[in-house]
């Protein structure tokens, strides 16, 4: 305790006997811990106790500097608030789904007279009503694709209400059967909610009642000795049934299941829910799971059922299934009114082992898709370290060039990459001090040592490359040499002929033109260059400019460096105007005249 800030001690005192959440906040204020409690008092103190925890849970308390907490009537509010707080800050050291963005979901636009369908990728707090997230975009395409035939709406983007500018000529799609053209007045808005209410059951799984409703108006439609409508009806239910008889039936009594299978395996994990509406599957929902590391498979069920049904609590299913107990069952599953099984054998048991197979596939998919990525990358590392036979995988590189202009506002550039991909935050420029008139070798030396005497595991490399000859590489390689730092090796690359160089050796590496290993070689080489002549550039363009605003009356240190933050580059106050220079503090309309003058003058010159 004596390690406790001073503050968190006072708070610890005072906290309350009741339930509700806390937030846990590190130096910056930011929200790293988001959790919910029976009550305040003996919860958040059991982080302070010293009791023994897990290696997540000691970081995170490492990282306490601040709390504060949000009281509430009943565990099950704290709940609630938790999830949406989870959701609001995305705490580091809370258990989250990752952001569901990605997946698409159906959208209907209940919220217009003349409601729309179509997919998108992001839920909106707009109205309007959203099937899904689907995993397959394919499937959610093929659906609405369907809804156009079976149950036409508009695609149109008019704002259209009834009895209003319902005036306009309808377009192809009316012609073709796929619009029941509101537009120009074809269909009422009581109509086209007939067509808007089945759509919305059938999306929700709801066939059973979709097809006895048309049944029904078929009949009326036979009746009153509209066959021809009657047929299109006939039509529709057929496809209908075609499209169900296709999805498994898993359960006689037509109740909602949900089915929670989870996956974990080192530091991931995923659950896959697979919905089952009205005795049938109807859709599977997987959901990569953060933060896992040093959490049981119990936490890692708790935590997603409160952040899933958190906001379905209107919408719960007949029975929810469960490969595990979550932690804290017994109050998740009465505030979850009691659905929660636990299924040991038979059918129940098959289909929570074809939900975790989901969430399995998942995290190989994932896998696969990080080994794609850095395979791309690392197999030039690897063939570099195979042809050039190096002592270390060349994970790390540096590559320096050197620009100038006849000895000339000398700079040279250190370009860093990491598992064969640019890491800009670690590039360096130099800008030469020691040497004068134009000495490329020196210049090198100049920036190696300076490179070198600066070094730390963060811009430290395994392999220096240097553009150049074997005259280069030697003069570069003393200077390592020279620095006793270890685990460091060198080569060169000069240009003619791409050939590579090692010191102390007399022969050069020639790599095939197709090897990735030279492409990447290739690839620092020329990146090297181009960060050096474009600091060369600015560089000699700021030193040019500086000199001839020198020349210019009434300009002096404190204009120039007033206009060089009020545009921000040297390329800018060239192509202000004459008004915008004036704005400068200091700058009239005259002066500003001058400088434009000066500079279109220079300009033509060159």
């Amino acid at each position: 305790m004596e390690k406790i800030k001073k503050e968190i001690k006072e708070k610890l005192l005072i906290l309350p006997d009741k339930p509700g959440v806390y937030l846990m906040k590190n130096i910056n204020k930011k929200i790293i811990y988001v959790g919910k409690a029976k009550n305040l008092k003996n919860r958040i103190r059991s982080y302070f106790s010293g009791n023994h925890h897990d290696n997540k849970t000691n970081q995170l308390v490492g990282k306490i500097n601040d709390l504060e907490y949000i009281i509430t009537d009943t565990e099950e509010e704290a709940l609630i608030l938790e999830s949406n707080l989870i959701k609001k800050y995305l705490p580091k050291y809370n258990i989250m789904l990752k952001d569901d963005k990605d997946y698409p979901y159906i959208k209907l636009t209940v919220n217009e007279d003349f409601p729309k369908i179509f997919y998108v990728r992001k839920l909106q707090k707009d109205g309007a009503k959203y099937f899904g997230p689907y995993t397959n975009i394919k499937a959610v395409r093929k659906t609405i694709s369907l809804m156009e035939w079976i149950f036409p709406l508009r695609t149109c983007k008019l704002k259209l209400k009834e009895g209003e500018n319902l005036n306009h000529n309808p377009c192809m799609n009316f012609q073709l059967g796929k619009c029941p053209a509101p537009c120009s007045g074809q269909i009422s808005k009581k109509e086209y909610s007939k067509l808007v209410k089945n759509i919305f059951s059938f999306l929700k799984g709801h066939d059973k009642e979709v097809i006895d409703d048309l049944k029904q108006e078929m009949m009326a439609c036979s009746d009153d000795m509209k066959y021809e409508k009657a047929a299109k009806i006939r039509d529709k239910i057929q496809q209908i049934e075609k499209i169900t008889q296709r999805q498994s039936t898993f359960f006689s009594d037509q109740k909602d299941r949900d089915v929670v299978g989870l996956y974990t395996e080192g530091t991931r994990a995923a659950v896959t829910v697979l919905k089952i509406i009205n005795g049938k599957l109807m859709n599977r929902e997987t959901y990569g799971i953060q933060n896992v590391e040093d959490k049981q498979p119990q936490e890692i069920v708790g935590a997603f059922i409160k952040q899933y049904y958190s906001e379905k609590l209107d919408s719960l299913p007949y029975k929810i299934m469960l490969q595990i107990e979550p932690t804290d069952f017994n109050f998740i599953n009465n505030w979850l009114s009691n659905i929660i099984i636990i299924p040991q054998r038979g059918e129940n048991r098959r289909l929570l082992m074809i939900a975790k197979e989901n969430a399995f596939n998942f995290i190989e998919e994932e896998k696969l898709k990080y080994l794609r990525k850095s395979t791309r990358t690392i197999l030039p590392v690897q063939e570099l370290k195979e042809k050039l036979n190096l002592k270390r995988l060349p994970r790390k590189m540096v590559c320096f060039d050197i620009s100038t202009i006849q000895g000339v506002d000398t700079v040279s550039s250190m370009v860093f990459f990491e598992n064969g991909k640019p890491k800009k935050k670690n590039y360096r420029h130099f800008i030469i001090q020691t040497v004068e008139g134009q000495d490329d070798f020196a210049s090198m030396a100049e920036s190696l040592t300076r490179y070198l005497s600066k070094i730390d595991d963060e811009i430290k490399a395994d392999l220096i490359v240097i553009d150049g000859g074997k005259g280069q590489l030697s003069s570069a390689y003393s200077i390592l040499k020279n620095s006793k730092i270890p685990n460091i090796e060198m080569i060169s690359l000069a240009k003619r002929i791409e050939e590579v160089f090692k010191p102390n050796s007399i022969d050069s590496i020639i790599l095939p033109k197709s090897s990735s290993a030279l492409r990447l070689l290739i690839h620092i080489r020329d990146e090297s260059h181009r960060f050096a002549i474009t600091f060369h550039r600015k560089r000699r363009s700021n030193r040019i400019l500086s000199s001839e605003l020198d020349r210019i009356k009434g300009i002096g240190k404190e204009k120039k460096f007033l206009m060089l933050k009020q545009f921000g580059s040297v390329e800018n106050i060239k192509k202000a105007t004459i008004i915008d220079l004036a704005k400068v503090k200091g700058i009239g309309l005259k002066t500003a005249e001058s400088i434009q003058k000066k500079l279109l003058e220079n300009c033509e010159k060159k």
